[in-house]
């Protein structure tokens, strides 16, 4: 519906959303996103967690999923789904299109992100060329590292682990262990030998 009227379009987003701070309006930020954020049985977001949420846009948290104090949840390109029994700790930056599965633990100051920005125009500001949105996807039992960055539109299978300082590039398959920068494949676990083996350099 807004999509046909442009010009609403941008006077409620001037309403909801301070035009420098890309933040949520105070009256916005008290009345009405927590009535926007779907929440399961016995989850729990902090009080000094940070939560930059347009209502055009979805957020779910599981069962008994918890979100620390000074964690950031941006959903202003895209909805962010996060599973049951997942763990997003201080300091961690979600930025939608994200959907996190079950079981999920993401180390303190690591940073996921469902868009990229645009630079292409070189007579414009990269500031003010917009962003382009690729949902990342973090499937169920997967441990990210601390200060790991998740880069936008790749997939990190089951059971996996991400070693801290990660800069993850390209999607991981299920059971893998990655690190480093660019983040590579250190170990996979092999089902016949039931037991992590190491992976060679190429």
């Amino acid at each position: 519906m807004l999509n046909n009227h442009p010009q609403l379009k941008k006077n409620l987003h001037y309403l909801l959303i301070h035009p420098y701070t890309s933040r949520p309006r105070l009256w916005a930020r008290i009345f009405l996103i927590p009535f926007v954020i779907k929440k399961g049985k016995g989850a729990i977001i902090r009080r000094k967690a940070r939560l930059d949420i347009i209502p055009s846009k979805k957020i779910t948290l599981g069962i008994k999923s918890v979100i620390e104090d000074y964690a950031i949840i941006n959903n202003g390109m895209g909805d962010i789904t996060i599973g049951d029994y997942t763990h997003v700790t201080s300091r961690v930056k979600l930025v939608g299109p994200v959907t996190l599965g079950n079981y999920v633990t993401i180390g303190s100051g690591a940073q996921i992100t469902g868009l990229t920005h645009n630079y292409l125009d070189v007579d414009r500001p990269i500031a003010k060329q917009g962003v382009s949105p690729n949902r990342t996807i973090i499937e169920d039992d997967v441990w990210i590292g601390g200060n790991s960055c998740i880069n936008q539109g790749i997939t990190i299978g089951t059971h996996c682990v991400i070693a801290s300082g990660s800069v993850v590039t390209k999607s991981v398959p299920s059971y893998s262990v990655v690190g480093g920068n660019p983040a590579r494949i250190l170990k996979q676990y092999d089902f016949e030998k039931k037991e992590w083996v190491k992976v060679n350099k190429k």
